[in-house]
């Protein structure tokens, strides 16, 4: 498969895909890596899977209307979940921030559904494989895929196949111990010292407003501070870096309740100068370093693609990692690796839940049959 080259997308048959996290439900219908239409909608209040599964079913005849196509027209269903799953068996072990979702059958009750191909894979795994098929990876055999958001999920493909282990739950690398003296909370995995616990948008946001309640983050409340009022006044997504200053006043002279704090509040403050703000970003980037380094003495992949939001952050998250790879890595497996930014971010999950269906009809010979080949050029 990895010796031939992908034909033209506009070749390639309708796939459904849908993306299961634990907030939202996006459905579409793909050609190739092109959405021809998409769905969007919250789990709602009641995540349950009797509950949630019909209203999957309603939003994929919802993007077929919009996509003007029909079922009989559609190739297969790929499924991404954000939670721990055997992809081989299609039964989901549990979905995080989702009601009773524990051990379901979720292939089965599709394949109940849809006759076609039903395909069950993480989220992350499914975005790894979006990334080898049609995006940063292709022409690559062997490659990690790490996004780094409010978690931080991976994905790891070996000539050409996602490494799945012996119960499906493979390459949990945002679970690999980088702090093993950590004395912060425990992960939500129940390990200490994970990289999500440390570098994600997640920890780095629970940094700051940690720093703010020993009262270490004044300079940083006040940015926060004028950063909601200039965005509740002027309606203005992003404020001058240097707007903070002209309210530095009103979090020293007045008993104010920090407000809320994300990463990308922390990324504002240190592009105005705030060394708080620097030093939080750079303790994330280290970690995210020694996470690198790990990843590549264990796989030696040909690359590593980083996505997710926090990657946005550019140099200021990515040059002290890499400066951790460089000094810490062995000199063999370090050269052969190219580390770069994925090229799906936007789409990862649902790109990667319609590579499902055309890798996995790939590797069972459908699309030979029929003169097609899809995997790297």
């Amino acid at each position: 498969m990895n010796e031939k080259t992908i034909v033209d997308p506009d070749q390639m048959p309708l796939v459904v895909a849908v993306d299961l996290g634990g907030t939202q439900v996006r459905v579409a219908v793909l050609r190739g890596s092109t959405l021809l239409s998409r769905v969007s909608e919250g789990t709602g209040a009641d995540s349950t899977p009797d509950h949630l599964v019909p209203r999957i079913y309603d939003a994929i005849q919802e993007a077929l209307d919009e996509s003007c196509s029909e079922l009989d027209q559609v190739t297969g269903i790929g499924i991404g979940v954000a939670g721990p799953l055997d992809s081989r068996t299609g039964i989901v072990f549990a979905a995080p921030n989702l009601s009773g979702w524990h051990n379901i059958s979720l292939r089965d009750r599709f394949q109940e559904r849809y006759r076609m191909p039903i395909f069950v894979e993480n989220d992350a795994n499914a975005a790894a494989l979006g990334e080898y098929m049609f995006g940063a990876g292709r022409g690559c055999k062997d490659l990690v895929y790490l996004t780094i958001s409010t978690g931080i999920g991976s994905g790891v493909i070996v000539n050409g196949q996602i490494v799945g282990g012996t119960s499906g739950t493979a390459g949990e690398l945002g679970h690999m111990t980088v702090d093993w003296r950590w004395r912060g909370e425990p992960c939500n995995c129940g390990n200490i010292g994970c990289l999500e616990s440390i570098a994600s948008g997640t920890a780095i946001a629970r940094n700051a407003q940690e720093a703010i309640g020993e009262e270490r983050g004044r300079e940083l409340l006040a940015f926060a501070c004028a950063l909601q009022q200039y965005t509740g006044e002027a309606g203005q997504p992003d404020p001058p870096v240097h707007n903070y200053m002209n309210h530095e006043h009103f979090a020293r002279e007045r008993d104010v309740e920090a407000p809320p704090i994300s990463a990308r509040t922390v990324w504002l403050a240190a592009q105005a100068g705030i060394p708080l703000a620097f030093s939080l970003i750079r303790e994330a980037a280290e970690a995210l370093g020694v996470g690198l380094v790990n990843i590549i003495h264990i796989f030696n992949p040909e690359m590593i693609i980083l996505g997710g939001g926090v990657t946005q952050m550019g140099p200021l998250l990515l040059e002290p990692a890499l400066q951790i790879v460089h000094d810490r890595a062995m000199q063999v497996p370090r050269r052969a690796v190219r580390i770069v930014q994925a090229q799906m971010d936007a789409d990862a999950g649902l790109v990667g839940a319609g590579a499902l269906v055309y890798h996995s009809l790939n590797v069972n010979g459908v699309f030979q049959r029929e003169g097609m080949m899809v995997g790297a050029s």
